[in-house]
């Protein structure tokens, strides 16, 4: 983890209550991110749909208290959308740093196991990166949706992909399999509660993204 971090005393939280979570959801369009949130805080609170094109068109923020902790998520508009530029979605994602404030525990790149992990979606998974800097993979897990179509185990799917096992190799989070069954919510959450613990309460920064912004620039320019 990165020194500047910042990292959160419990010391004014009842002592039956555990300190509130965080989590930004991301990853491009149709993913399932707004139904990953939904079956996250266990209530229709994100807009979710069948179909082809988007349902998030800006971030949103929800809030739950799940077995005494308050549990923030936040949805964010998808990647590789025909209706937007790149640019365009990554200036609205930004914004879910300020939503999710002081800064985001985690952020969950979902992936379905329906889908190929492609050069396109590696594309994406670098450009989330760019946007949120060097520190992006301290702070990140992979989440797969869509578990109950799994044929075989998910240790077999990220094996059989190379760049996607080469990417959850990266995520200091590692990652966690969604699907039908509720228990696995109480499972997920307590593998990133578990994970902030160890690493004393960190959280990704304001500061972070102001100093991934401007290492974007010194790359353009």
């Amino acid at each position: 983890m990165n020194d500047s971090s910042k990292k959160e005393g419990d010391s004014l939280i009842p002592a039956d209550e555990k300190p509130e979570l965080r989590i930004i959801l991301l990853g491009k369009v149709r993913v399932g991110k707004s139904f990953s949130g939904n079956t996250i805080l266990g209530n229709d609170l994100f807009h979710s749909k069948p179909g082809l094109s988007p349902v998030t068109e800006k971030c949103q923020k929800e809030k739950r208290k799940i077995n005494n902790q308050n549990v923030v998520v936040v949805d964010t508009p998808g990647l590789l959308s025909i209706d937007q530029t790149e640019e365009e979605i990554m200036r609205k994602i930004k914004k879910s740093i300020k939503l999710a404030k002081p800064g985001p525990h985690v952020f969950l790149i979902v992936l379905s196991v329906r889908d190929k992990y492609t050069k396109k979606v590696e594309d994406m998974v670098k450009s989330i990166c760019d946007t949120f800097g060097k520190n992006t993979m301290d702070y990140t897990m992979v989440l797969f949706t869509r578990g109950e179509e799994l044929k075989g185990t998910i240790e077999d799917f990220i094996r059989r992909n190379e760049n996607l096992h080469e990417l959850i190799n990266k995520c200091d989070y590692g990652y966690h399999l969604l699907d039908n069954h509720p228990e696995k919510v109480p499972e997920l959450l307590k593998k990133i509660n578990d994970k902030v613990q160890a690493e004393e309460g960190s959280y990704y920064t304001a500061e972070m993204l102001q100093e991934a912004e401007t290492a974007l620039q010194q790359t353009v320019h």
